[in-house]
């Protein structure tokens, strides 16, 4: 075990300090007993015009028991361009479950993030709800998730700039997920969030992110990931939409 827990100190304290929104449901494994988790990184080398080396790690940790479940994700994007390091986001979320049924869950949760891309300085979310199970658990899963959550942001704004510095704002949080076996070697997770402030419905943000596994050893896999976020209310000169496609590997252990 000692081998894992070197690694995982090492992730972090390459990342930190913890990307803007993460894909909670293709990473957690709150159904399982005991440890469990999964370290993944995707890398990017450039050499000639621009030297540059960029590699985005995530680590993600569960503890399961009978009833509940502690789910811990840390991941980030950090480089090096000649010979000076940068770190363009960051996130760590902590999250409890807790079955309050066959197919019922509650859950609460914590997140802290920035994203310099964004103009992100920081964001601060707490929240809770429910994740109810439309196909029980197996080899295919489906879910849907409904909460409600507080969050706080911390923006670097120009002069010229009518948005806000600092944000404090109710969020309606809704989720829909699948997890689905493709044969015995590939495995395809994707969720779509949607966002809505509880007071005002035209500022909301979306969140699409699917990712596919495909083992390479009982441990190893390597995956493939697209990410297309939407934000309503961005700051001026940032983007409403971005959209991400990224390859790379991951290591599971239980």
């Amino acid at each position: 075990m000692k081998p894992y827990w070197l690694l995982l100190a090492a992730l972090v304290w390459l990342a930190s300090p913890l990307r803007a929104q993460v894909d909670i449901e293709s990473l957690r494994r709150d159904d399982q007993a005991g440890f469990s988790g999964s370290v993944a990184v995707d890398l990017t080398l450039r050499a000639g015009n621009v030297e540059l080396f960029e590699f985005g790690p995530e680590l993600s940790f569960n503890y399961g028991r009978a009833e509940d479940a502690f789910i811990f994700i840390g991941s980030g994007d950090a480089g090096w361009e000649g010979k000076e390091r940068f770190s363009n986001e960051a996130l760590a979320h902590l999250r409890y479950v807790r079955s309050l049924g066959s197919r019922l869950y509650g859950e609460a949760f914590g997140q802290t993030n920035y994203d310099q891309s964004r103009r992100l300085e920081l964001r601060g979310v707490v929240g809770s709800g429910i994740r109810w199970a439309l196909i029980a658990p197996g080899e295919s899963s489906f879910w849907l998730g409904s909460s409600f959550m507080f969050e706080h942001e911390r923006n670097e704004v120009a002069a010229a700039d009518d948005h806000a510095a600092r944000t404090s704002i109710v969020r309606w949080s809704n989720y829909l997920s699948a997890n689905i076996k493709l044969g015995e070697t590939a495995q395809l997770a994707g969720t779509a969030y949607v966002q809505p402030a509880v007071r005002q419905f035209d500022d909301y943000r979306v969140l699409w992110d699917s990712v596919l596994r495909v083992s390479i050893t009982e441990a190893l896999s390597s995956t493939t990931s697209v990410t297309f976020r939407r934000d309503s209310d961005p700051l001026n000169g940032v983007d409403e939409s971005d959209f991400r496609l990224s390859t790379g590997l991951a290591l599971d252990w239980d």
